[in-house]
């Protein structure tokens, strides 16, 4: 393609010689305007080579590019066919691991990609003049003429058509030069824009490609030979080479030189950051909310602290870092250095996690100073972690170097191997050393909730924890080394994501925490002090993010919990294929009935594991959906605290029904699986379930008919009380003695129930007093009704009232009728108007009598000498 572009050329340039012999060279020096067009046309003709150029090489790198592409995808295909045979051995992963090793590297198009979005950028600017000198030339008198106008000295008179002629010659020239410089830029724009395409092709290939390679590796064993043990020397050997190292100093040294800008940038960042570490930690104590105040801190000093918790953590990271990519960036460096590259990088991204939460597990950081955790256990935590370090960051650092895919396959299969092996031993000694029972952590939690879940399942939770590195180690072990590497990496992901979820929960909790505090602080200062007091009464000086309320806490939960559910699938979601040799593992086969057909349907481990992901999720979303209708829906509605607790539990128990109908469904359960059982359950029903079936429909006509509330004082039976909880066999009451007496549904709406408080809490009081004979009606009738009156606790409304009722044996007697506004004032209105009947009554005079009785003797012979003869 390259002689048509220079035919195009010479022939530019001889139309150009033609002018400048039309003109004679003489004559052209004698005049300006032949001069600077000559000039103009000679920087087109140097344009059109340079264009030329850069065509022929942007053509040639789309065919190295779409060849790449080509060789990739046929290159895959072997290795696919290869993989149909199922037993594969030692060769096979050894040649995929080549393959890996030879794949394109994503950082290597950028430098490509930035100096093509350059040229693209010069070449579009250069068309764009190029346009606007083809728009001038399109009317060639007009541009003759225009350029004698602009000639300085002006052309004389009697050589002006000489000029003119020689101008227009040279003006086409520059046309036809324009046009053909214009239709040259075009096509090599459209060649770029080509060129983009294909390298974001071959980049996305590579990246399939390395997830293929990958899932294909995961489950190829090549467990430990004899040979095995012989290829540690050299591995040690090629780790610590000095030839290996100085040549990985050369591309360091050739990469800073030739983009020097951001490296040096980052080195700077990172001695500015260890220069000021003193200031660092001691701006991070006086971030504190002891030492700003609790009545001036605010969640941005909890922020800032975290900040500068990070700026400590990351001056090495970022040395690290940066040597790594540096390394990495390099087009065609040394195996070692390009395996070093990649082993920085993954070293860098440990040590700052490591150091990040040694920074806010220490006594001057985060987790004591704000957060308000234990200082002696985080203390012990802080020293195990920097010891663990220690050791597990130059095992991993080996392990990386000889395991990358950039490291001989007998490195990974021996030095890396065993590097990794110990460095996973010891995750599961810090396991052991951080959270078994004598641990300060554990007898932390011991001593706080001694009763909890995860103090009851200590063992259980520990040995499965200490598991996880343990069986990653046993995988390497029997020649699984890429799937405990790809297992390493996710779980430590996982592991940071669920202390990074921990520190957010942290730093919301601590923001609910000092709301409420200025909150009450602004109360307190509105409120009036009381009469007397010398001094102000001064809050707590303590923020505790554990003193939530229920409702706040279970929200916070579910939210933090919704976001940890969605980083897990973020971090899983691309070892997904390579899990599917397990996740499509038939566990059992059932059957369905679509179109009149029977259809078997396998249930794989993958559907297993989905189903008990529902039901994790749904107990999750039972347990916290009370909190959520409360804070969201409930508390901007008018609605009643019962009725707010009836739609809580039907919400409860429909998330329940539809997460085990999910569930099922997943699992392959159907009504025709089931249908037997409902059968059974309703024989059952008939004989020994019915009470508790017959309780569980009380229980739901309880919710929605509401003869009873939470809260309500109601009498069953001879058991009174208050309603505590609705369940769905049976209500808990708690009586007057404080005891929880559980009372069955069926109670409640089958036999008589007295409700004090449902739809009113006024309740009377009946008062008998008997007052002897031949006293005054009138006057204690007045007595006690002013006696009721003067007590505050007792309604006007209605008024109470005293009826003189009956003729007893041995008294006057009176009822005492008044109204007070709630059940608990009873028993306290009652003892202070016996107190004040007793009081008024005594005051006038009026006496109370007591039962008396005549006895009438008719015999009794033991009296005979004692009583008077009548």
């Amino acid at each position: 393609m390259r002689a048509p572009r220079f035919a195009v050329v010479s022939r530019l340039g001889a139309i150009a010689a033609a002018a400048a012999v039309l003109s004679g060279a003489s004559f052209a020096q004698q005049h300006d305007p032949l001069v600077r067009i000559a000039a103009e046309n000679a920087e087109l003709s140097t344009q059109i080579a340079a264009g030329a150029t850069a065509l022929d090489h942007a053509l040639a790198e789309l065919a190295q590019l779409r060849k790449s592409k080509d060789a990739l995808e046929e290159s895959l295909r072997r290795i696919e066919r290869r993989a149909e045979v199922h037993a594969l051995g030692r060769e096979f992963a050894e040649t995929v691991i080549d393959r890996l090793r030879l794949l394109p590297r994503p950082e290597r198009f950028a430098a490509a990609r930035a100096a093509r979005a350059r040229l693209l950028a010069a070449t579009s600017d250069s068309a764009l003049r190029v346009e606007r000198v083809r728009d001038e030339l399109g009317d060639l008198d007009a541009a003759v003429a225009a350029r004698l106008a602009a000639a300085a000295p002006p052309v004389p008179q009697a050589e002006r058509p000489q000029v003119e002629a020689a101008l227009r010659v040279a003006l086409a020239a520059r046309r036809d030069l324009a046009t053909r410089l214009a239709g040259l830029q075009e096509q090599l724009l459209q060649a770029l824009r080509d060129v983009g395409e294909a390298e974001r092709d071959l980049e996305q290939q590579g990246l399939s490609a390395h997830a293929e390679l990958t899932r294909l590796l995961f489950w190829i064993p090549a467990p430990p030979a004899t040979q095995t043990i012989g290829r540690l020397a050299p591995s040690v050997a090629w780790t610590v080479s000095p030839a290996n190292w100085r040549a990985a100093a050369a591309v360091l040294h050739r990469e800073f030189a030739r983009s020097p800008f951001w490296p040096a940038l980052a080195l700077l960042a990172a001695a500015v950051l260890y220069a000021v570490r003193g200031r660092l930690r001691r701006a991070l104590v006086s971030l504190a909310p002891a030492t700003v105040t609790y009545e001036r801190y605010r969640v941005g000093h909890a922020l800032a602290a975290l900040a500068i918790t990070f700026a400590l953590a990351a001056p090495g990271s970022i040395l690290l870092w940066t040597a790594g990519t540096l390394l990495g960036a390099a087009p065609d460096g040394p195996q070692f250095a390009q395996a070093l590259g990649d082993a920085l990088v993954a070293i860098a991204r440990v040590l700052f996690a490591l150091s990040a939460f040694a920074w806010l597990l220490d006594r001057r950081g985060m987790a004591v100073r704000h957060f308000g955790w234990d200082e002696d256990a985080a203390g012990f935590a802080v020293h195990a972690l920097r010891r663990f370090a220690v050791l597990f960051v130059p095992l991993m650092f080996i392990a990386a170097l000889n395991g990358g895919d950039h490291a001989p396959y007998a490195n990974r299969e021996s030095l890396g191997r065993l590097a990794f092996n110990l460095a996973m031993i010891a995750v599961a000694v810090l396991l052991v050393i951080l959270l078994r029972r004598g641990s300060p952590l554990m007898q932390l939690a011991y001593a706080r909730a001694p009763r909890s879940w995860a103090v009851r399942l200590h063992g259980l939770w520990l040995a499965a924890l200490v598991a996880l590195p343990l069986g990653m180690a046993a995988l390497a072990a029997m020649g699984y080394f890429v799937a405990a590497a790809v297992f390493y990496g996710l779980m430590v992901r996982s592991l940071f994501l669920v202390l990074g979820a921990l520190m957010l929960y942290g730093l919301i909790a601590l923001w609910v925490q000092v709301q409420r505090s200025h909150l009450a602080r602004r109360r307190d200062a509105e409120r009036p002090p009381p009469a007397g007091d010398a001094a102000a009464v001064t809050p707590s000086q303590r923020l505790d993010v554990a003193a939530l309320g229920e409702q706040t806490r279970s929200l916070l939960q579910l939210l933090i919990t919704l976001l940890l559910v969605a980083g897990m699938w973020w971090v899983w979601r691309d070892a997904l294929p390579a899990l599917s040799v397990i996740g499509e593992y038939t566990l059992w086969t059932y059957h369905d009935t679509v179109d009149g057909r029977t259809v078997a349907h396998p249930l794989t481990v993958g559907g297993l594991f989905l189903a008990l992901v529902v039901v994790a999720v749904t107990a999750v979303a039972v347990r916290n959906v009370g909190a959520l209708l409360d804070i969201v829906l409930l508390q901007r509605l008018d609605v009643q605290p019962d009725a707010t607790y009836a739609v809580k539990v039907m919400a409860q128990y429909a998330l329940t029904a539809a997460g085990i109908l999910i569930a099922a469904d997943i699992l392959g359960i159907g009504w025709s699986d089931v249908q037997w059982l409902i059968a059974a359950l309703g024989v059952g029903l008939g004989f020994g379930l019915q009470e508790i079936f017959a309780n569980f429909v009380s229980g739901l006509i309880v919710l929605a008919e509401r003869p009873i509330r939470i809260g309500d004082v109601v009498t069953v039976g001879d058991v009174s009380g208050t309603v505590a909880r609705i369940r769905a066999r049976a209500t808990a009451v708690i009586d007057f003695d404080n005891r929880e007496v559980i009372i069955p549904n069926k109670a409640f709406i089958t036999e008589r129930v007295t409700n004090w408080t449902l739809s009113n809490q006024t309740t009377r009081l009946l008062i008998k007093v008997g007052v002897a004979y031949g006293s005054d009606i009138a006057l204690v009738q007045r007595a006690l009704l002013d006696a009721v009156r003067r007590n505050p606790e007792v309604l006007r409304e209605p008024p109470p009232s005293v009826f003189f009722v009956d003729f007893g044996d041995s008294s006057l007697d009176f009822e005492i009728r008044a109204f007070v506004g709630s059940f608990d004032q009873r028993l306290r209105v009652r003892h202070e108007l016996n107190l004040a009947v007793a009081a008024v009554l005594a005051e006038h005079g009026i006496e109370i009598p007591f039962p008396q009785r005549d006895l009438h003797i008719r015999s009794a012979p033991g009296l005979a000498g004692v009583l008077p003869r009548s």
